[in-house]
């Protein structure tokens, strides 16, 4: 067996991150399938800001991808996905 089976891969982790906030959303809306709450302004607020952070990580991936893209080219090191991924709090 490969010890790099057992590394998670920051793709994995980016992933689990943009599906947690996904079904946060999902609860908030008060879907039916994620045992949803009141919708109320709070609500509304919290969802918008989920919506948010949604999208500034799907826009930092694009950012990181065209980043590393680059420094390939020019012969730099990569961005460190993981170091990025951990100063995310959700």
């Amino acid at each position: 067996m490969s010890d790099n089976k057992a590394v998670k891969s920051p793709d994995d982790e980016y992933k689990k991150k943009l599906n947690r906030i996904k079904s946060k959303i999902c609860y908030y809306k008060k879907k039916p399938q994620c045992g949803g709450v009141e919708n109320d302004k709070e609500r509304k607020e919290i969802i918008e800001k989920l919506e948010t952070y949604r999208s500034i990580l799907k826009l930092s991936e694009a950012k990181i991808k065209e980043f590393n893209r680059i420094n390939k080219l020019i012969g730099r090191d990569e961005f460190n996905k993981d170091e990025f991924l951990n100063s995310i709090q959700i």
